[in-house]
């Protein structure tokens, strides 16, 4: 009998650029809508578990979308959250701070870079190393592409994967930085923050990749080939 039980997890789906994809929920995972991440959890067919916003990026998609925001206001108040829009947090890390008080470690952010602001992509980069501080691993994924940070670790990806790994430095240095398995190897290297030495590396489909840094914090970016579905 497998007893193996899958670990809950956050999903959080923001108001940046968004192609549609299958997002897999299970028992206990928990999804958060950001503002206009509300009318992208429609598309799926997904009703979040709570919708987090001051809604000014879901009124500029038009009355549907306020109306729909309306219904559930008025039939299930305390699924929305509304925020003031003078306020330190952002929609996203708002979202993010409630999966953490809430006992999530694992939390995957869709929507969360493109769109028309450049600076809420660059922010949510770092709500991935909030995230990491703060005892969870995040996850911002699109339909092609995936960042993570390693800080003083070691990061594995299996066999079959294919398309572009670009490995940068988020510290001022970061040392002991190993890759491995990759088209391109670096063994207890040295990166920095002022030059792109890890930009477009490849997978090796039939290889294990590996990456790790001894001490310093990098963010990992994937953009995946066609052949991972």
């Amino acid at each position: 009998m497998n007893n193996y039980k899958i670990e809950p997890k956050c999903v959080i789906i923001s108001a940046g650029s968004f192609v549609p994809v299958d997002i897999k929920l299970n028992e206990g995972d928990y999804l958060i809508a950001c503002d206009a991440g509300f009318a992208y959890a429609e598309q799926l067919g997904l009703l979040p578990d709570l919708i987090v916003g001051d809604f000014d990026s879901t009124a500029e998609l038009g009355p549907q979308a306020l109306r729909s925001l309306e219904e559930i206001a008025e039939s299930d108040p305390d699924r929305i959250l509304r925020l003031d829009v003078r306020k330190d947090d952002t929609d996203t890390i708002k979202a993010v701070k409630i999966a953490l008080s809430k006992g999530y470690k694992k939390i995957y952010l869709y929507g969360a870079l493109g769109g028309s602001r450049f600076d809420h992509s660059f922010a949510n980069v770092q709500t991935l190393l909030y995230i990491k501080h703060n005892g969870g691993t995040g996850y911002i994924m699109e339909h092609d592409k995936m960042l993570m940070i390693a800080e003083n670790e070691t990061i594995k990806f299996n066999r079959g994967n294919t398309g572009y790994l670009s490995v940068f430095s988020l510290s001022e240095k970061s040392y002991e930085v190993t890759l491995k398995g990759l088209m391109y190897t670096l063994d207890n290297g040295t990166l920095t923050s002022d030059f792109p030495l890890g930009v477009s590396n490849e997978f090796i489909i039939d290889e294990e990749a590996e990456v790790s840094v001894g001490r310093g914090t990098l963010l990992i970016g994937i953009h995946f080939g066609e052949d991972n579905g």
